[in-house]
């Protein structure tokens, strides 16, 4: 198994990240909806403390993902793909870094200027990025709204690209993301 990513597929390093992220995210957006219909009470606290703590995480694995990224080769676009389409595909996975780094900043900044505490599953806090302020905890509660709902747009698009690249253009888009997954060759490396 590669660490590093090859021209035909992504190493271990990047699938890993990749997957963890997905998980953690799928869980933030179970968890975000749960609380924001939650009364003010004791389970709404437990779960927002959850989320943001699950939120603080995928921030430094996004870190982790970007310096990875930036260090590493990608593997190369299949040659049928048109150049509008490769385009779009590299514009998707940079909104992905953006979004995936600036929405935990905006909850973030939200709770600084909510005044409220931003720990990591209670084994420390993090900084307050701002002063306590009304109008910044407004603004930046409506940024990370709009850029969760973003995020639910873009990830609509990347997996339906996904699947489409599989069942359809049966190419290795898909299968060059799975850990260990063999493709039609039998070698690990490219379907």
């Amino acid at each position: 198994m590669m660490l590093r990513n090859s021209p035909e597929r992504y190493g271990i390093i990047s699938q890993t990240l990749h997957w963890i992220i997905v998980v953690f995210v799928s869980i933030q957006f179970v968890v975000g909806s749960i609380a924001a219909d939650l009364p003010l009470g004791m389970q709404r606290l437990i779960l927002l403390s959850r989320h943001k703590s699950i939120g603080m995480t995928i921030f430094i694995l996004m870190i982790l993902r970007l310096l990875w990224r930036l260090s590493n080769q990608v593997p190369l676009l299949p040659a049928g793909m048109s150049s509008h389409e490769q385009r779009l595909a590299r514009l998707i996975h940079w909104l992905f870094y953006i979004l995936l780094l600036c929405i935990p900043v905006a909850g973030w900044i939200n709770s600084s200027a909510s005044n409220l505490t931003v720990s990591w599953f209670g084994i420390f806090n993090w900084p307050d990025l701002v002063e306590p302020d009304k109008y910044i905890a407004t603004i930046a509660k409506g940024t990370h709204k709009i850029l969760v709902w973003t995020l639910l747009a873009i990830i609509s698009l990347h997996t339906m690209a996904a699947l489409r690249h599989h069942f359809i253009l049966k190419n290795n888009i898909l299968i060059r993301m799975i850990p260990g997954f063999k493709g039609k060759t039998g070698k690990e490396t490219i379907l």
